[in-house]
């Protein structure tokens, strides 16, 4: 098996951090009060981004170990950028999703993963965050390009302030730039992991958070070098190698079998850690399967703003069946690629694409029912058809019918007469 080799510095600075009586910065402790904040009741979200309402977000920011200074009286989560790290981690660990069934839709807790949650000590909590974190959220963000770019750019960051450095003033010119390749969300993340010591500059009225100076921690220096280096040991490192990128990295072996490159960098960075940390033990999984929704769904398909049709479909029909209905309804014909785009309960972007297409960002169409993805009234899915038309179709769920279980596809009103497809 191909490992990470360690510096003796790397080595130090785990065995600090492992022999600490807490783990590094204080994720634990302020990701625990946020899920206590949510309660049984939840918090009330934004329909659209699924955000924080911005009349919790002053509350929220008081509950961390050190709330940022904001001199905004209405700013968006955006510019809490502790809350907005906290409000990902929430995501992308699944412990929180988002209830659509009322009108207004709330950020709840899966009850079942917390649980689990609350049968885990402080360390596994901590690796459980940072993997959510590093693997789950940076791939969500960087799929399009090196899953490495963020590591890199983070630590990055970190070498430029080194431990034991002098904190130096933040000019303004490097803090935008800082923030323009990092994004404030990150930096945030980067101290609540204690990966990074950080001194917030007095609130200001009219700005949001400001960074007075801030220093690399001996901890967080190490553990995102070795994770870095971690990508040389997996296929999302291929690239990098393919174009012998200079990293200075020896320590880490020239060849992995294919079983190896297939595992996500987090596991290989996790197997030179784990020794360190003898109390990270367990994880907290993935959310119980949920039963496929049976019945029917009613949806109406509009294309522009004078053209639409309604549509039952049963609900153990594919997306695949969904699109091709849908362009039978409007009169256009099926030659061209698709793909459907919607939000999930845990407020991330999703894609269901043309069985046709040879690169699936996501899954493919004929592989989903309309029962699995948990659709929900009111919820907008948008069908876009033809890539280089570009034709866009919003897809409004109206109603499930449990009761409707031997529905078959079929238009059951329309208004509008459907556009032309071809204009030439």
């Amino acid at each position: 098996m191909t490992t990470l080799s360690l510096t003796d510095a790397e080595r130090a600075a785990f065995t600090a951090a492992a022999s600490a009586e807490a783990p590094p910065g204080t994720i634990v402790h302020d990701f625990d009060a946020l899920l206590d904040c949510l309660g049984s009741d939840g918090i009330p979200v934004s329909p659209k981004a699924s955000e924080f309402a911005i009349a919790r977000l002053p509350e929220l920011n008081a509950l961390l170990t050190h709330p940022a200074p904001i001199g905004l009286s209405r700013g968006r989560q955006v510019s809490y950028p502790h809350v907005d790290g906290l409000h990902l981690l929430l995501r992308f660990s699944r412990l929180g999703k988002v209830d659509r069934s009322a009108s207004t839709p709330r950020m709840v807790l899966d009850t079942q993963l917390a649980a689990r949650w609350q049968l885990l000590n402080p360390t596994e909590r901590y690796f459980i965050l940072l993997e959510r974190w590093w693997s789950f959220a940076d791939f969500a963000v960087g799929r399009f390009g090196l899953t490495s770019s963020l590591a890199e750019y983070r630590l990055g960051l970190l070498q430029r302030h080194p431990p034991g450095s002098r904190a130096g003033q933040m000019d303004d010119k490097w803090q935008e730039a800082t923030f323009g390749l990092l994004g404030m969300r990150q930096i945030a993340l980067m101290q609540l992991f204690g990966l990074l010591d950080v001194a917030a500059a007095p609130a200001v009225r009219g700005k949001g958070w400001q960074i007075k100076s801030m220093v690399a921690t001996p901890w967080g220096l190490s553990a995102s070098a070795t994770y870095l280096r971690s990508f040389r040991c997996t296929a999302s490192g291929l690239l990098e190698r393919l174009f012998d990128l200079p990293d200075g990295d020896s320590a880490v072996a020239e060849d992995a079998n294919e079983d190896e490159m297939d595992r996500p960098p987090f596991f290989a960075w996790a197997d030179a850690v784990t020794p360190f940390f003898p109390a990270w033990q367990n994880g907290l999984g993935e959310p119980a399967a949920v039963e496929p929704f049976r019945g029917s769904v009613t949806f109406k398909v509009s294309l522009g703003a004078s053209a639409w049709r309604r549509i039952v479909m049963p609900a153990e029909s594919n997306f695949d069946d969904l699109a091709r209905f849908i362009l039978d309804a409007f009169r256009f014909d099926d030659e061209h690629l698709y793909q459907f785009c919607y939000e999930d309960e845990y407020a991330a972007q999703r894609s269901l694409d043309d069985p046709r297409c040879r690169d699936v960002e996501d899954r493919s169409a004929d592989e989903v029912t309309l029962g699995e993805i948990g659709l929900f009234p009111r919820q907008l899915v948008e069908f876009l058809y033809d890539f280089c038309d570009n034709w866009r179709f919003d897809v409004l769920v109206e109603k499930l019918d449990a009761g409707n279980a031997g529905a078959k596809p079929s238009v059951v009103a329309k208004e509008g007469k459907a556009p032309r497809q071809y204009r030439w």
